[in-house]
């Protein structure tokens, strides 16, 4: 297999890392019906409607959940999120501004909203947007301050909107919950929101002052005309949000403890939503909120690569559908873009003249190009699917081994990325190209 093949294959790889498929107030304008009962079970969840339940007290007994959804477009002001610290109050949306040392910083909402922790305080906002949580983030500039270069070292103000799991507690303290059951999160959402932050209880967070557990998120604008477009679907397992550290130009480096993950889902108040600091495309649109929940994953019967490995459980997973014919056109157009890419840059750094044919055709092919990379990009983001198949096995040992089955898949993957890349016209030709046309 030629070394161009085996890049393709190595970036591959990355796509496949994931599957396809004071006193507490009251709060008002509960939903009757919730959409979820009581905490989850590391088990597989079971629809109330499967088990024939159909009153909220029964589902609380029986453990089963109303929706894989958490909260979506039909759950009303709050919901139920299965994570309930007893209080009622959980599954409430909030929102925050921070002022920046140079620009000031405002939701602008599509109706009537206000920041006190009530599912009545963005219910005329939910209503408007047909039941999902939208508006516009808007950015100010301080005159005096714009061009002060103390810009550049404080904070530039910032929005955001958090979800809560489990609720407020007696005493009006934001409850935390044992989410690990979800086993991660989906999102259904559009427009300029930039990462999605874990939020901690107050232990955890005064360790992590400066870091906080993040994920970013695909930006999905209309490239057109820079409005909203169809809302899509992002999913990230637990083990995909890593450890950010922010600290202003001003401050001293601290000692930095460092909390893993399973820690901080064990032990979580909710998520935060994180926008774009943007001077337009600031709408944001979120519909939905779900669980990840991976189908059961085969615990007996494992095959490592490794033939010293004595494999004791699953650590990582595959599916069939991460071999898609679909996800090897995907691959080689993201091969071609980046050779493609650097053969512009080359061109560039050589001072070489070209024609404005030339130019155009370049550009035009890099934007196809990069388009097909973009949706390369967001492969890894998809759901769950419901039968994986063991990737990376723990050995009783303590180290890691590939399963057989996932090494036998992959070479097979090759083998078609290989045969349709002799299909496909290659990045270097469409730059020779490019290259040849003249005014």
């Amino acid at each position: 297999m030629n070394k161009k093949i085996y890049s393709l294959i190595a970036f591959g790889a990355l796509l496949l890392a994931a599957a396809c498929s004071d006193n507490a107030p009251t709060v008002s304008g509960s939903t009757s019906v919730p959409n979820m009962g009581n905490n989850l079970t590391p088990e597989s969840p079971v629809l109330c409607s499967v088990i024939g339940v159909t009153d909220s007290l029964e589902a609380l007994e029986k453990g089963c959940i109303w929706s894989p959804e958490m909260w979506s477009r039909t759950s009303g002001y709050r919901v139920r999120t299965g994570f309930d610290n007893g209080t009622n109050t959980s599954g409430i949306w909030t929102w925050h501004v921070e002022q920046g040392y140079y620009n000031n910083v405002r939701f602008d909402w599509p109706g009537i909203a206000t920041a006190e922790y009530d599912s009545m305080a963005l219910a005329d906002v939910i209503d408007k947007c047909g039941g999902s949580l939208c508006g516009k983030i808007v950015y100010e500039p301080i005159e005096n301050k714009i061009d002060s270069a103390a810009a550049y070292i404080e904070p530039r103000g910032s929005a955001y909107v958090e979800f809560y799991f489990a609720g407020k507690d007696a005493l009006g303290n934001i409850g935390e919950a044992n989410v690990s059951s979800m086993q991660g999160i989906c999102i259904e959402y559009s427009g300029n929101i930039s990462s999605l932050e874990l939020l901690p209880n107050d232990s955890i967070a005064n360790l992590n002052k400066f870091s906080s557990y993040n994920v970013n998120m695909p930006y999905f604008w209309n490239q057109h005309d820079g409005s909203l477009p169809e809302s899509k679907e992002v999913c990230f397992p637990w083990y995909r949000f890593a450890l950010y550290t922010s600290i202003a130009g001003n401050q001293e480096v601290p000692k930095l403890v460092h909390v893993s993950i399973d820690d901080v889902v064990a032990h979580l108040k909710g998520v935060r939503f994180n926008f774009l600091f943007s001077a337009s495309n600031t709408d944001f649109n979120i519909i939905s909120i779900g669980r990840y929940h991976l189908a059961d994953i085969p615990t007996t019967n494992l095959h490592p690569v490794d033939e010293t490995c004595e494999p004791i459980a699953v650590f990582e997973t595959f599916c069939d559908c991460d071999f898609s014919e679909e996800k090897a056109n995907l691959i080689i157009s993201h091969g071609n873009y980046m050779n493609f890419e650097d053969k512009k840059y080359e061109t560039e750094n050589d001072s070489v003249l070209l024609s404005d044919s030339s130019k155009k055709c370049i550009k035009s092919t890099l934007d196809s190009l990069r388009r097909l990379f973009v949706m390369a990009a967001e492969g890894d983001v998809s759901r769950p699917c419901d039968n994986p198949q063991p990737h990376w096995l723990i050995c009783a040992d303590g180290t890691e081994s590939e399963s057989i089955e996932f090494a036998e898949k992959q070479e097979e993957f090759g083998k078609v990325i290989e045969s349709l890349s002799e299909g496909m016209i290659p990045a270097d030709s469409l730059f020779a190209h490019c290259m040849s046309l003249s005014d």
